[in-house]
Order: C-alpha cells, then sequence, then structure tokens
C-alpha cells in the first residue's frame, strides 16, 4: 500500500493510554470486533494538521483499511482518491468530522474470517493534495479488541500529560463488560478515590492544585480477568519574568564565558516553555520552567544551563505550554526519530542515538560545544566575479551512489570522489540543491525543517566543511541554494501554535506559488532567522553564497494585493497576475538579506530565483544580485530541431528584455525543467528523434552557445544518458525529474 512505509511513524491510539486531544476519538470508546456502529471523529486540528480550517464545502474523505493481526499491510482498502459516498466524512463544526462504519465486515466488505487488529486511516480532501495523518506524517490506527477479550481504557479530559495551571481534570475508565472499577490516586495500596461495582464506566474529577506528577490508576476485575491502565498528569511549574542575560535575547544555545550555555527560544503568546535535556535523563518533573522576557514586541523563554561537559552531545528540546513537544529553530544539529535509522554508520559514524526509550515524537536539538570548531584549510577563499560565474547545480541525492541505479543514495563521500571531474569540466562554483535538514532522509531539499542544521543523510557537519575545503582548493566556489519560501511541518514554530493563530505562518499563501507551509515573510523572527541563518553558513560551513528559491513568494503579504481573513489566517483573492506583478516590497526584501551577509562576507554571491519582470530584476541588481534567467524553453527547441521559438538571445543579459549586464544566470536546464536530451529523443525533428550522436551535436550546440554569451550561467548536473526516472518529489513539489543528458 501506499502508506506501508509511514507505519513506522505512526501513532497507535491504543486503549491502554489517557487519551488527550486525540487526533480522532471513537465511539464506542473501545472498538470491539462486533461493534456497530463505529462512529469515527477526525479531530483535523490535531497531528500534523493538513486539513485544518476546511469548512462544510470542501469536502473531507477517508482513505482506510485494516490491519489483520500479525499483519503491517493495509487490506480491503479502496484506490487512492476513491470519492465514493461511503468514505466521505460529514462536516460537525470547526475542525471536526465524523465518519460512521456500520460494522467492520459490511463496511470493509469482509467475508470470511479475518482476524481486525487496527482500523487504518488517512483522511483528505478530494483530489488528495491535503492530508490528515499524525503529527510525524504517518498513517492513523484504531486498535480493535476481539469480542472474547476483556479491556480496560482510561481517558482524562487533559488536552495533554502535561498542564501549566491548576485546575479539575475528570478521568473515565472505560471496560467492554460489567466489571468492578476502582481508580486510584498514585498507588493501589492505598484506597481508591472512586469506585463502582458491575459496571462498565467509573468517572472521577480531581483537582490538581500543586505543582508534581500525578499518577491516575484504574482497576478492573470482571470474573477471573483483572486489567490496570494509568494515566499520568504533570503539573508544571510556571516561567516567570526575568530578563535574558545583557539584555537582548539570543536565539538558540550560547556558550558563556564561566562554561555555562544559555538557551533562548522566540515563543510569541506563550505562557510555559521547560527545557528537556539529556542532562537530567529527559526528566520533566524535574525540569525547571525557563524565565521569558518580552523584548520587541516578542516574547523570549531563556533558561542557563551548568556543567555541560566540552565536546560533548547533549540533546533537548522544549515543552511548550505543556502541550508542544519541539525542537530549537536554531539547532546546528537534529536527531530525528523516524529516519535516523535508516542512514547508514558508513554515512554519518557515531551519529548520536535517538533516546527512544525516554523520548518519542519530536526532533532533538543536539548541543556541543566544539561543533562548530573546524580547522580550514582554505581560509580566505577568493572566487571569480558573479558575472563570471559558471555554475554546475548539484543534487547529491542523484549525482552519485550506487552506479547504474537510480536509488538517491548519493553522499557527500561521493561527491568528493568526482570533484576533480567537475575541475576538468570548466565550472567555477557548484550550486548544492538545499542541504538545510528537510524532512525525510530522500528529498530535492526543498522541503527544510530546520535552517541551521545540515541533513545527515549526506554526512556529518564536518563532512559537509571537508567538501567545501575540497572546492575550494579546487579553485571553485560553494553556493548554496536555500529555501525561505515555505517549510515543511516539523519546524518548531509551525507546531507551536494552531495554524489559525500563528503568528509565524499564513494558513494559506497571500501569493500563487505555494506548496508547503507558507512563511508570514512580515513577522521580524521569521526575517531574523534568515538572517542569523546565512550568516551562520557563511561563517561556520565557509560557504561563498545563496541562491535564494522562489523570490516571488517572499514579498511583504499585503503586497500581492489578495484579502486577509484574520480569523482563519488564510488570504484569498490570489492570483498570478498579482504574483507575477512588480513588487517593491521583494525588492526591499532581498536587498535587507543582502545586507545581513555583508556584515561578515561583503562579496558573497547573490542569487534570486525571482523569474519576474526587468524592472524589478534591474532594480535587484543595482544591489550587486543576480537573478536567473529561464532559456528552457528556447533551448529545447533549439535542440530538437524547431525553429519556432528557438532564439538563444537571451543568455546575453542586454537581449533579454534590456537587463543590465551581467545581472542574469542564465540556464537552459535546472532541476525544474525537462531534460533537452529527453525532448530531443520524444519529439525531435526528422533527423534529430532517435539519433543519438546528432541530439549530442545539438546539445553541445546550445552549451556553446550559451557559455559563449557574456555573462553568468548554470548548468544542470549530468545523469547516464538513457536511465529514465521519473520521481514525485518527497517534499510535495510536482517537479518531473528524467536522467537525460
Amino acid at each position: 500500500m501506499k502508506h506501508l512505509y509511514y507505519l513506522l511513524l505512526a501513532i497507535i491510539l491504543l486503549p491502554c493510554h489517557a487519551a488527550n486531544a486525540q487526533l480522532i476519538t471513537t465511539s464506542p470508546t473501545i472498538v470491539q470486533r462486533s461493534s456497530n456502529p463505529i462512529v469515527i471523529t477526525f479531530h483535523a486540528d490535531q497531528g500534523n494538521k493538513g486539513l485544518m480550517g476546511l469548512t462544510s464545502s470542501t469536502p473531507v474523505y477517508a482513505h482506510t483499511g485494516i490491519i489483520r493481526k500479525g499483519s503491517t499491510k493495509w487490506e480491503y482498502a479502496p484506490q487512492w482518491l476513491d470519492n465514493s459516498a461511503k468514505y466521505k466524512l460529514s462536516y460537525v463544526s470547526a475542525n471536526t468530522w465524523q465518519l460512521t462504519i456500520p460494522g467492520i465486515n459490511e463496511y470493509y466488505g469482509i467475508t470470511n474470517a479475518v482476524e481486525v487488529e487496527k482500523l487504518a486511516f488517512v483522511f483528505r480532501n478530494a483530489n488528495g493534495s491535503k492530508e490528515g495523518k499524525t503529527a510525524a506524517g504517518g498513517d492513523i490506527f484504531v486498535n480493535v479488541v476481539q469480542d472474547n477479550e476483556f479491556e480496560l481504557t482510561l481517558t482524562s479530559s487533559a488536552e495533554s500529560e502535561y498542564i501549566t495551571q491548576a485546575r479539575d481534570i475528570t478521568f473515565t475508565a472505560t471496560t467492554t463488560s460489567s466489571a468492578d472499577i476502582d481508580i486510584y490516586l498514585n498507588s493501589t495500596t492505598s484506597s481508591p478515590v472512586a469506585s463502582a461495582k458491575n459496571a462498565t464506566t467509573l468517572t472521577k474529577t480531581i483537582a490538581i492544585n500543586t505543582p508534581g506528577t500525578y499518577n491516575v490508576i484504574a482497576r478492573a476485575t470482571s470474573g477471573t480477568k483483572t486489567a490496570t491502565q494509568t494515566s499520568t498528569v504533570t503539573y508544571l511549574g510556571q516561567s516567570t519574568q526575568t530578563d535574558y542575560p545583557g539584555g537582548i535575547p539570543q536565539m538558540g544555545a550560547k556558550a558563556n564565558s564561566d562554561g555555562s550555555v544559555t538557551f533562548c527560544l522566540a515563543a510569541p503568546d506563550k505562557s510555559n516553555v521547560l527545557i528537556v535535556g539529556s542532562w537530567n535523563e529527559y526528566d520533566i518533573a524535574t525540569s525547571q520552567p525557563m524565565h521569558y522576557q518580552d523584548y520587541n514586541g516578542n516574547r523570549y523563554f531563556w533558561a542557563t544551563i551548568s556543567g555541560l561537559a566540552a565536546d560533548t552531545d547533549y540533546p533537548y528540546y522544549y515543552l511548550v505550554d505543556g502541550q508542544y513537544k519541539v525542537g530549537d529553530p536554531y539547532a546546528n544539529l537534529v536527531l530525528d526519530p523516524w529516519n535516523d535509522r535508516y542512514i547508514s554508520p558508513t554515512v554519518f559514524p557515531d551519529m548520536p542515538p535517538y533516546p527512544s526509550d525516554k523520548v518519542s515524537d519530536v526532533p532533538l536539538a543536539v548541543y556541543n560545544s566544539s561543533i562548530n570548531d573546524y580547522e580550514w584549510k582554505i581560509k580566505n577563499f577568493k572566487g571569480v566575479d558573479q558575472s563570471a560565474l559558471v555554475i554546475y547545480e548539484l543534487l547529491i541525492r542523484d549525482f552519485n551512489g550506487t552506479e547504474g541505479q537510480s536509488l538517491g543514495n548519493g553522499t557527500i563521500a561521493g561527491v568528493m570522489e568526482k570533484l576533480d571531474y567537475l575541475k576538468e569540466l570548466g565550472v567555477n562554483a557548484i550550486e548544492l540543491l538545499p542541504v538545510m535538514e528537510f524532512n525525510g532522509n530522500n528529498s530535492w531539499g526543498y522541503n527544510p525543517n530546520f535552517y541551521f542544521a545540515p541533513d545527515k543523510a549526506y554526512g556529518t557537519p564536518d563532512d559537509y566543511r571537508k567538501l567545501v575545503d575540497a572546492i575550494h582548493e579546487r579553485g571553485m566556489a560553494v553556493i548554496l541554494d536555500v529555501v525561505f519560501n515555505q517549510s515543511d511541518g516539523l519546524h518548531p514554530w509551525y507546531r507551536m501554535y494552531d495554524i489559525d493563530r500563528n503568528p509565524f505562518y499564513n494558513g494559506t499563501a497571500p501569493h500563487s506559488y505555494s506548496v508547503l507551509n507558507d512563511w508570514n515573510q512580515d513577522n521580524q523572527l521569521v526575517q531574523q532567522q534568515f538572517k542569523d541563518a546565512l550568516i551562520y553558513w557563511l561563517t561556520s560551513y565557509n560557504v561563498d553564497g545563496f541562491r535564494f528559491d522562489l523570490v516571488k513568494g517572499l514579498g511583504s503579504n499585503q503586497s500581492y494585493n489578495a484579502t486577509y481573513d484574520q480569523s482563519t489566517n488564510t488570504w484569498s483573492g490570489v492570483t498570478e497576475d498579482k504574483t507575477n506583478a512588480y513588487n517593491a516590497s521583494r525588492v526591499a526584501r532581498m536587498k535587507e538579506l543582502h545586507d545581513a551577509m555583508r556584515t561578515v562576507k561583503p562579496d558573497a554571491y547573490f542569487i534570486n530565483e525571482d523569474l519576474a519582470g526587468a524592472k524589478e530584476e534591474n532594480e535587484m541588481s543595482e544591489d550587486n544580485e543576480t537573478n536567473w534567467a529561464n532559456i528552457n524553453n528556447a533551448s529545447c527547441q533549439f535542440a530538437m530541431g524547431w525553429q519556432s521559438g528557438s532564439n538563444l538571445n537571451r543568455f546575453y543579459a542586454p537581449l533579454d528584455d534590456n537587463r543590465i549586464w551581467g545581472s542574469t544566470v542564465s540556464y537552459s536546464e535546472s532541476h525544474d525543467e525537462e531534460r533537452m536530451a529527453y525532448k530531443c529523443e520524444q519529439w525531435g525533428n526528422t533527423g534529430i528523434k532517435g539519433n543519438v550522436a546528432m541530439t549530442m551535436r545539438r546539445l553541445g550546440s546550445v552549451a556553446a552557445m550559451m557559455l559563449m554569451s557574456p555573462g553568468a550561467h548554470m548548468i544542470w548536473q549530468f545523469q547516464e544518458f538513457g536511465a529514465d526516472e521519473t520521481t514525485k518529489n518527497s517534499d510535495g513539489s510536482k517537479r518531473v525529474f528524467n536522467n537525460k543528458c
């Protein structure tokens, strides 16, 4: 099944735990094999929140099947995107939807004896472009209890297992058959706080007034069968107002002169944050609340930790308002609980292990005092003038790997082996597709989650630095492709808020090119994060500049002339014409980022994927910025031997709608387009189609005209001719990539 991979990522709604703010709830509370009917209530504001905010006018469907005992395989599920009435959910209220299953056999079409262990779900909109899954992006499961089994479940009215204020919490014990039920507080050796004889439910409200951990235990006995379940609620201490040392908060982890480390998280509108780390075995009950300071209209939480040994890994995370477990947006290394296990030790030796026995379902930041220590061989590299760049666009995932196979297992070590080839090719700069910590291990990188951490799928932090050094040794520059228009769903600032009240993100984008989660470009902390990230990679990884993805999405919200609905944090009236129109705020925004870069590396390369009009891009070039110039269509027409649309004058900036000389990086292919060779093979003119030798000559002619035109140019990495692969990007974009050169 399409979703089998995510089985490893899923949270299972077991009937043996307290249910707090569940992604789905069921009626009956314990689903049995013969339950009839079963009402599934889907809470779209939980989990990955992919369907959050949809109204009754937008249908939601369940893609659902069963998992039989002893298996991990989906069965009795429909084809993906089956919009039959039986799979359509009913709208109940905001972010609440229901699906009624009349009976497991009837609904799923089971006609023989099948021992069903779980019901499996993914919720989606009609075309599957939006999905409701677990917070980790996994499938959702409901346990099914066999009719002859005795089960007990214990649920709680608390939204999570942590609370930040004194309150009364109601606990409900439910059994599959009549039983004697007792509820205890902290120990079954004391007298029960509530009891019921020959019952199937027992409810008790407990006042929690003092900070600490409360264990509520339910025990039920039916004949010779006894079941016990525990629900834990921890009342956290309060964050208190105390100014950050020095008075100006600095996000991330900062080492102090006395050996201590101060950690700081920006969290506007939040009231309580704990830092939970390996230094106290991730014990939330004994973790101290962070202090907070309100500064320049934002709230920052901070704590200073002493006694951390030098050159030692300390994983940690933040618990926000007792509800959200998140990593550190400024983490320099991130541990992924879902994907790290698949990274080979040969790629990342001695990777810090994820403490899965103590923590789950949250990316961990890693603090190490020496994580950025590196003895550079080339300390003052100077590349060619920006207008003379010949860039090789390189995706580490596909550039190298198992020879002759498209496995996507390229690594930094493999790139290192081919640097001499790239030097001999004549390029003077290598542009790496995004390498900042992205979702999963197999991606183009346009789905970042953390902007200060290199993704471990390609190698260690020092592997990246060795690569930069080796490229510099050969006289080539290093340019990073960065994604400031969107992030994936594990960024801490995305996970900390419901999307309709998230100050860092737009619920829907004000521009027409949004793919994932659209950053609120007007938020000062978002822009500070971007500026700090640029400075970090320029200094800690010694890169030489950046290519900025989808600059059209980096303008101020109001600049797109869309209509904002504050109650839902969404934009309507979005059109391509408005997005593509001249936008002064984009010019100003890129200059701000450039000014930040100049503070540490004045001559760093600055390349925009703006693909806008000449007026906007010429204003950017006046700030010594260059802009992508896409000549793919004309290049393909020329290569295929068709006269129409084959003029290649745009390789030279002044002939490209009067753009300023040297202001463009023109190219015939990039990662966004189909290969010219593939088009020649499919649609070439007579004498070209099916003629490999002629195709190669045609491609050589395009390359010669491009590279001999004055100005900067770029080539997209070569692949083995004939090894065809069509890949849907794991970051949600709709790019098609064919390994043709």
